[in-house]
């Protein structure tokens, strides 16, 4: 009896203890991206995947090569003008009925969580575009370190393995 009431009182302590969910800390020189949908109708998040798709690459075409955060901003600040024009064209191209909006600096970005991991609430410096209301879901990544080409269909495990490899590297 003694030794249930023990088996029981440490799995308690491992249950409480242990945390599902592991809290992972992006550096503060990180500067994330981030596409907000219209609304969370069928329509509005297929246009923010699109969007999305070409936003991402055109910015890795003006930081690719670049390690430091405030060159990676300099970058995206002198060029912001073209990649606006660049998103423009892009949704023009794709006959998406919406509006945009985009901004480069000091974004808040609430709780996210991602593969088990949890990446903390804060201002980061962003590049963030909004779609028409901005009211739907949004899709996010970190540029740099560069966290967006981590491969999402790695397991868990693998994830968080590289996750943490490109954090220590970059910091």
């Amino acid at each position: 009896m003694k030794q249930l009431i023990l088996l029981i009182v440490i799995a308690g302590i491992v249950v409480f203890c242990s945390n599902e969910n592991e809290y992972l800390e992006i550096p503060s020189s990180s500067i994330r991206m981030r596409v907000i949908a219209n609304s969370n109708s069928e329509e509005d998040q297929a246009d923010k995947y699109i969007v999305k798709s070409f936003v991402e690459e055109k910015l890795y075409e003006f930081i690719d090569g670049l390690d430091r955060e405030e060159d990676i901003m300099d970058s995206l600040e002198k060029n912001k003008e073209e990649i606006d024009a660049q998103i423009e064209s892009e949704i023009k191209k794709a006959n998406l009925d919406v509006d945009y909006s985009s901004n480069l600096g000091n974004n808040y970005f609430p709780q996210k969580e991602f593969k088990g991991l949890v990446y903390a609430a804060g201002n980061y410096d962003s590049f963030v575009v909004t779609l028409g209301e901005g009211e739907g879901e949004n899709w996010w990544c970190v540029l740099y370190p560069p966290l967006c080409t981590i491969d999402e269909n790695k397991s868990e495990t693998e994830y968080h393995s590289l996750i943490k490899d490109t954090i220590l590297k970059y910091n």
